[in-house]
Parts: C-alpha cells; sequence; structure tokens
C-alpha cells in the first residue's frame, strides 16, 4: 500500500460506524451554569466539575467552558423517545444545579463579562494552548444543540453530508435565535467551520489533511461534519427552552435525508 493509501486508511479507521444505528438520532444540549437568576457577568458560574461530580451520568459531559455542561441521549429512532430523554435530562440536571445552588441556562451568545476558565481536560487544556485569546473567548461564550445521524459507512456519510450541505443556509436560519451572533462568534472561534461537499474519501482526507484535523477528526469544526462517533453531525444550530423546537430541527434534518436511510 503506498503511503497515501495507508494514511488514507488510517485516517477512515477513526470513524467507528455502526451500521445497524443508520438512521437513529442522538442530540447534545450544551447550558450555561448560572448563580442566581441574574444574566449578567459575575453570575456565571466556572463549576461544570462540581455538576458533572454531583450528576454522576454518562448522559452529562463537559465543554470547553467550565462554565458550561452538555447532557446527550442515546441514539433513538421516535421523536417521543428524543424528546423523553431531553427531558429526563433537563430534570436531572436542574435537580443537581438545584442542589449546588446554580442553574441551568439555554443561553445562545453571553456576555464578555464571564470566567473564562477551560475545564482541566487534556485535550480542552491543548486547545486553550494553542488558540488566542480571542478565539477562546468566541468559544467559551456561545453554546447550541447538536444533532446527529446515525451512518452506515464512509461512503454513506459522504452522501448524507454532502445532501445536508446543500441546505446549510436554511439550516442555520432555522436554529438561529441571535440574529446570527453565535455563528458570527462560533466561525471566530473554529476557521475551518465552512461546511464542504465531499467527492470521495480521499477527498476528505485531502481536506482533512489541509485543514488540520486529519489526525484528530474531532479538531473538525465544520457547522455539518462527519463524525468520529460515526454520525453526520449538525452544529449550527443554538440554544432553546423549547424542546419541541429541538424535534423541529431534528425533524427537518430528517427531511432532507429520508430518501436514504
Amino acid at each position: 500500500m503506498s503511503e497515501t493509501g495507508s494514511g488514507l486508511a488510517d485516517f477512515l479507521y477513526k470513524f467507528n460506524f455502526t451500521p445497524e444505528l443508520a438512521g437513529f438520532i442522538g442530540t447534545e444540549r450544551e447550558q450555561f451554569l448560572l448563580v442566581g437568576g441574574g444574566l449578567d457577568g459575575g453570575q456565571y458560574s466556572a463549576r461544570a466539575q462540581d455538576f458533572l461530580s454531583m450528576v454522576n451520568s454518562s448522559r452529562w459531559t463537559c465543554e470547553l467552558s467550565a462554565c458550561q455542561v452538555e447532557s446527550r441521549i442515546n441514539p433513538q429512532k421516535d421523536l417521543s423517545a428524543i424528546k423523553l430523554e431531553i427531558l429526563e435530562n433537563e430534570n436531572a440536571g436542574n435537580q443537581v444545579a438545584h442542589k449546588l445552588g446554580l442553574r441551568l441556562a439555554n443561553l445562545e451568545v453571553v456576555s464578555r463579562n464571564m470566567p473564562f476558565n477551560v475545564y482541566p481536560d487534556p485535550r480542552y487544556l491543548e486547545i486553550a494552548k494553542t488558540i488566542s485569546q480571542e478565539r477562546l473567548e468566541a468559544a467559551c461564550r456561545v453554546a447550541g444543540t447538536h444533532i446527529h445521524l446515525g451512518i452506515r459507512d464512509i461512503n454513506h456519510a459522504i452522501f448524507v453530508n454532502n445532501l445536508l450541505v446543500t441546505h446549510t443556509d436554511t439550516l442555520c436560519g432555522l436554529g438561529d435565535h441571535s440574529r446570527g451572533e453565535r455563528l458570527r462568534l462560533y466561525k471566530v472561534m473554529a476557521k475551518n467551520w465552512q461546511p464542504m461537499i465531499y467527492e470521495s474519501p480521499e477527498h476528505l482526507f485531502e481536506v482533512a489533511q489541509a485543514d488540520g484535523f486529519v489526525d484528530n477528526p474531532r479538531n473538525c469544526w465544520k457547522l455539518i461534519r462527519i463524525s468520529i462517533h460515526g454520525t453526520v453531525e449538525l452544529r449550527m444550530f443554538g440554544s432553546t427552552d423549547n424542546v419541541d423546537e429541538i424535534l423541529e430541527w431534528v425533524s427537518f434534518a430528517k427531511s432532507i435525508t429520508k430518501e436514504v436511510f
């Protein structure tokens, strides 16, 4: 095998496709931790470690900002099951936050007057060391909702990615509650944010080399990306208190891709 072929094979091996989960949906919901009822400055709380220790669930995880936590659901097909798991996470998270004297807030963009503490995870600490303060602040100030579509294999992933990319502007508008400010800040942090049409696995590999995520596909920050979890991930949606709105985003993504599952 040539050096290029070997590199391609190593790169593709990083993606964990699960064919039996093709067409299943997962969601990730980023939320800020706040103290009290105010939304300004010192009210943001860098206590993600305390929260995650107390919630003690694989359905909750950290984010770059120590003022944020993320909840996720198991892969589901039915909207009712998706809603149930999101609400279960919401209830569990609110209970833990209350015990800590905190609250969870679905805020799309927050002010600069916040702590820019980085969660002490090796990956996030490394990212924080390699980016400018401007990019770090942009990353910490935004939160959103990510939707994952389960995929069979790399060729299926490219096909689904390419279908969704043609609807990028509509998808961005659908999930925007900040008049574009969240996406503006996202693009400050994510220099390779622009979704792309891929011609083949080889083309994806070439883009990964050029954009710096060939060694770790998690460092691809495109608004639509092929994820190492074996999904195509939509990252443009903002934050909402309304779980039914999240289901609307899921339904729209499913309507675009209904012929390929």
